[in-house]
C-alpha cells in the first residue's frame, strides 16, 4: 500500500502519484468524505488484494476468489464494490475491514465460502464504532443476556459446571439470532469439546518424554474460560493453566474446531 505521504496527497485532491505507485492495473478509489481511500490491485493469476487506508492506519480486506471487483465507489458513508458479474457490496471502511474469525484455509476445507459469506455481508458486520449495547433475545437461562461492545458481543455462561465467557464474533443481531441454536449445543457438549480440545493440545505439543502420569492430570491443569463462536459456526476455546508449567506466563492455547466439533488446530495466544 503507498506510504502516508500519498495517501494524504490523494485525500487532499491530488492522487496522481497514488495512481501510479497502484499502476494501471489496480482500481483506487480516493473518499476524502470518508477520509479513506479502497485500492485493489490484481495479481497475474487474476488473485486480488484490497486495502484500506485510514488515518493513521492501513488494513487488509478480504476478497473472495468469487468476486471479482472491477468497479469501487462510494457516497458520503459507505463504499461500494461491483463485481465483474454485477454484483455489489456496501458497507462503511470499517466494515471492510473488519478482522473476523476464521480457520485457516490449511486446516479448513471451506475457507473460501467462509470468507465469501462474511464479505457479502459486509453491511451487517459491526463496526466497531457504536456504543456498548444489550442484546435482547429470548430469556435463555442458557445463554443469558448478550452485551455487544465493539465488534464482539459477548455473555457469561456455565457449561459442563466451568463458567465460560462466550463470544460472538463480528456478529450483528441477525446473524446472532441465526447463531443461537448452535451456541446452544456447544454449551450442552461442551464436557466433550472440553475433553477433544485438552487432548488435542497435549497431542500437538507433547515431546514424547511424558509420563502417564503427567499427561493422566494435563486435563485437570488445563482451565477453559472462553468460547468464541464464528460467523461460520466454527468457534474456538481458550484455555488457561494457572500453574505455567507447560506454557510460560502470560501465554496460553487457543484449540479451533469446526462447526462439528472437531478440533483442527491449536494456537499460542499472549
Amino acid at each position: 500500500m503507498p506510504n502516508s505521504r500519498i495517501i494524504a496527497s490523494a485525500l487532499n485532491g491530488d492522487a496522481e502519484e497514488l495512481r501510479r505507485v497502484v499502476g494501471p492495473g489496480g482500481l483506487v478509489c480516493v473518499a476524502p468524505g470518508l477520509s479513506s481511500v479502497f485500492v485493489v490491485r490484481t495479481a497475474a493469476d487474476g488473485a486480488q488484494t484490497g486495502t484500506v487506508a485510514l488515518p493513521g492506519s492501513t488494513m487488509f480486506v478480504r476478497l473472495p476468489r468469487s468476486f471479482q471487483v472491477r468497479h469501487i465507489g462510494h457516497d458520503s458513508e459507505r463504499f461500494t464494490l461491483t463485481s465483474a458479474d454485477g454484483r455489489f457490496v456496501t458497507g462503511t471502511p470499517r466494515q471492510f475491514i473488519a478482522c473476523y474469525k476464521v480457520i485457516a484455509e490449511k486446516y479448513n476445507p471451506w475457507h473460501e465460502e467462509h470468507v465469501e459469506e462474511a464479505f457479502l455481508a459486509t453491511s451487517l458486520l459491526p463496526d466497531g464504532l457504536l456504543p456498548p449495547r444489550i442484546f435482547h433475545v429470548d430469556t435463555d437461562p442458557m445463554l443469558g443476556e448478550l452485551r455487544a461492545e465493539g465488534r464482539i458481543a459477548a455473555s457469561s455462561v456455565t457449561a459442563a459446571g466451568q463458567q465460560l465467557e462466550m463470544w460472538f464474533d463480528c456478529a450483528g443481531p441477525e446473524k446472532i439470532t441465526e447463531l443461537l441454536p448452535h451456541a446452544r449445543r456447544l454449551v450442552a457438549e461442551f464436557e466433550r469439546i472440553r475433553r477433544d480440545g485438552t487432548e488435542f493440545i497435549w497431542t500437538t505439543f507433547a515431546e514424547g518424554d511424558e509420563t502417564e502420569e503427567e499427561k493422566a492430570r494435563f486435563p485437570e491443569v488445563m482451565t477453559p474460560n472462553t468460547l468464541v463462536v464464528y460467523r461460520s459456526g466454527d468457534f474456538e476455546v481458550h484455555f488457561g493453566e494457572p500453574e505455567s508449567r507447560y506454557f510460560m506466563d502470560g501465554y496460553w492455547p487457543a484449540v479451533q474446531y469446526r462447526a462439528d466439533m472437531t478440533p483442527v488446530h491449536v494456537t499460542v495466544e499472549a
